[in-house]
């Protein structure tokens, strides 16, 4: 009788880390609850002394019980919505697989994405939650929050608007569907129905969205002109409608993957993908410079673009020391 493999994705992967995040929290929780209940006041000799001490650990139990009710009910929504989470040894397999090809680190930079912008529960704990799952990743417990700080700092230099939290929500989508993307595109060779085949087949984040393909293209390096293999006017017509939170938002991961490539590969290598990038994004900006000074539509929006652009090459500027 044959073996059956099981093979489980990035959403399996994705929602494991979810757990490690919500059970870490109250693990940590329950800690300073127990560690706070054990003090004794009794130490304190002065009478002032002592009621501030009892005043003090009163508001510490109190925020930790508050903080004790979210995450309980973080847990029961979470697996309310998940009966079925994979195992740590599934997810370390899952790991494995999902990365196996990821030559430069892109798809986990994208990856680290979702989880960073990941408002799905009402996380405590946020900095030590992260430093878990990021050992599990990188095994470095520093890479997400890097990332973190590198992906808000580069978005604050590029962005019209500030990453509120509804922004955050509004993104981490695109950054789930990103991810889909990247590691379900077919290489720019394969047949025009394969990639047209990967825009329509749902996924467990849903239906990978054409702007999805064209910007996961232009991520991995693939030319933009080469997507005409599926339908370059489509994917024109798609992109024109990027919001320009979702621009920035891209710019600002350019620049983030810009930056962990040049701490890793060598000078040929790094010169040649940058010079990708580039060539894309440049390709990119003359889209919306056409739409904004010949066609002269969504003229507020195209301009908060272009504005992004040169926020973007002033951002690199500083990257690269130039």
């Amino acid at each position: 009788m044959n073996e059956i493999t099981i093979t489980y994705t990035e959403k399996d992967l994705f929602i494991y880390l979810q757990q490690i995040r919500l059970l870490k929290a109250k693990e940590l929780n329950d800690s300073n609850i127990d560690r706070t209940n054990n003090v004794k006041e009794e130490k304190a000799t002065f009478k002032g002394v002592m009621n501030n001490v009892g005043h003090f650990f009163e508001r510490g139990v109190k925020n930790y019980k508050d903080n004790e009710n979210v995450i309980s009910k973080n847990i029961e929504e979470f697996n309310n919505k998940n009966p079925r989470i994979i195992s740590e040894e599934e997810a370390k397999s899952a790991l494995e697989e999902v990365f196996k090809d990821d030559q430069y680190g892109l798809a986990k930079l994208l990856f680290a994405s979702t989880i960073i912008l990941d408002d799905e529960y009402q996380y405590k704990y946020v900095e030590e939650s992260l430093e878990e799952v990021s050992t599990f990743i990188f095994n470095d417990k520093d890479a997400l929050l890097k990332i973190k700080k590198q992906l808000q700092s580069n978005y604050d230099a590029i962005a019209p608007r500030s990453l509120s939290n509804t922004q955050k929500g509004v993104l981490l989508g695109v950054a789930i569907t990103s991810l889909v993307a990247v590691l379900t595109l077919p290489t720019i060779l394969a047949p025009a129905s394969a990639v047209a085949g990967a825009a329509a087949v749902g996924t467990g984040w849903g239906a990978i969205a054409m702007e999805t393909i064209m910007i996961g293209a232009q991520l991995t390096m693939l030319t933009y002109v080469g997507m005409e293999l599926y339908n370059n006017h489509k994917i024109k017509e798609e992109f024109r409608k990027l919001s320009p939170e979702k621009n920035a938002f891209y710019l600002a991961l350019q620049c983030t993957y810009i930056q962990r490539i040049k701490e890793t590969l060598s000078e040929d290598e790094f010169k040649n993908q940058l010079d990708n990038i580039l060539k894309n994004l440049s390709t990119l900006k003359s889209d919306i410079d056409y739409y904004y000074f010949v066609e002269k539509e969504s003229t507020k929006d195209n301009q908060e673009k272009i504005k992004s652009f040169h926020s973007f090459d002033s951002r690199l500027a500083k990257i690269l020391g130039v």
